[in-house]
């Protein structure tokens, strides 16, 4: 991230702390709909034209090592195959044979000469997916091979992690999330491995999940410590939002007093190159990273808080309209022998998986409330302009013509949306 970004996220910290209000002629959001929490009608509006065009994270290149090496990613709905081929490059298909649909793969994970349907026996290659072998071929009448191709999926690898978006014409990875990636770009991640992965399901919408970690509005209601429940990590009146292009946001939050006193900084703005005792460091992170809670949102559905020797990646899948998977999976440079993780993780570990439980406890009643008639609409403060940020987009992707009138949300925010750079495109 450039020095001078960083100086003026400085400054905007500075005048998170001091404004009386939000910025003169900041629009006033209208309340965000319930139905887009609580109707099928929007559920299947997602479905059918949010999830097919947008790209999102399926696995690490470590999980292919070599030619034929494969695995599964059914997260999407349709069942999708992830496999290198024998030129080393990663690709997808749907897990779906073109004879009679059976999957091509039926294990989670494994290698393959060639991808091959146990059904039938119908063969495609690795690179191309395009059929090679049908038995008995001379009983299709007229069968043309090159019209029988596994169905490809666009697949993408950044900095080790596999993303996949099942639109043939969506814009690249870095065209979608454009100044994001370059500003995450320092996390090194093609230098890191998986530490631990958590996952648990929650009864409500995804959307609800994801809002919880867009904002830290209520981060001193839910995450307080201290005998009183006073004492907070984090200052929420400092945190600073950038909205980025299509959907994609940063939010950095300042330490608290105390907070910042047990880091060994002078004060929340003290920023220095700190290495938590025992952790490997990631010596390309910004001192920023290091000395406050910054986040980044890849649309829909990824939010990390990143940081100096490790982070996790948050991913909220929908199962239906009213239960959401959210994984957390960590990330760091490895400096351990064996599978089991050292204790200080497991330590680090165990402390995030309270502040999700915390969140779990708070976000799980929410669905119930949303469906109830004393909610009529959700209003959003200054505050909380990442999430309508988030649903701007979803009607963008969807297509804002296809939404009923009553289930969008205003278009107000692109005057704010930071500036993307040369090359990078907005959709």
């Amino acid at each position: 991230m450039e020095q001078e970004l960083i100086d003026r996220i400085k400054a905007e910290v500075v005048w998170e702390f001091e404004r009386k209000g939000p910025p003169e002629g900041f629009p006033a959001f209208h309340d965000i709909p319930i139905g887009r929490y609580v109707d099928d009608e929007f559920f299947k509006l997602e479905r059918e034209h949010l999830w097919n065009r947008v790209w999102v994270m399926a696995g690490r290149v470590e999980d292919l090592p070599e030619p034929g090496d494969y695995i599964t990613f059914d997260d999407l709905g349709p069942p999708v195959v992830i496999v290198r081929g024998r030129d080393r490059e990663v690709r997808a298909f749907y897990n779906t044979c073109r004879h009679r649909g059976a999957p091509v793969v039926r294990s989670q994970r494994g290698s393959a000469r060639n991808l091959s349907c146990q059904y039938h026996g119908w063969t495609y290659d690795l690179d191309r997916g395009q059929l090679v072998s049908v038995p008995d071929e001379r009983d299709f009448v007229g069968l043309c091979r090159e019209n029988r191709s596994l169905g490809r999926i666009a697949c993408e690898v950044w900095q080790g992690w596999i993303f996949v978006n099942q639109d043939p014409s969506a814009p690249t990875l870095h065209e979608s999330f454009g100044s994001a990636l370059h500003e995450m770009e320092e996390l090194s991640g093609s230098e890191l491995q998986v530490v631990s992965k958590h996952s648990q399901t929650i009864g409500c919408n995804w959307k609800v999940t994801a809002e919880a970690f867009l904002e830290v509005y209520h981060f001193r209601h839910i995450h307080a410590r201290g005998a009183a429940g006073r004492d907070t990590l984090l200052d929420s009146r400092g945190a600073t939002m950038g909205l980025l292009a299509n959907g994609c946001s940063r939010m950095v939050t300042p330490y608290s007093p105390s907070a910042a006193a047990a880091s060994g900084m002078s004060d929340w703005s003290d920023w220095r190159h700190t290495v938590s005792p025992g952790f490997a460091d990631i010596p390309s992170v910004n001192d920023m990273f290091r000395c406050t809670s910054s986040a980044y949102s890849l649309f829909p559905n990824l939010v990390t808080p990143v940081g100096g020797d490790g982070f996790p990646f948050l991913l909220f899948w929908p199962l239906d309209k009213r239960t959401t998977r959210l994984d957390w999976i960590f990330y760091a440079p490895k400096d351990w022998e064996g599978d089991d993780i050292p204790e200080r993780w497991r330590r680090r570990t165990d402390t995030f998986n309270l502040i999700m439980e915390e969140d779990r406890r708070n976000m799980e009643p929410m669905q119930r409330s949303l469906e109830s008639p004393g909610t009529s609409g959700i209003p959003i403060n200054y505050q909380e302009r990442r999430i309508w940020h988030l649903h701007e987009q979803i009607d963008r992707t969807i297509g804002v013509e296809r939404i009923p009138e009553h289930l969008r949300v205003q278009q107000v925010l692109e005057p704010y949306v930071e500036k993307t750079q040369s090359g990078l495109v907005a959709i």
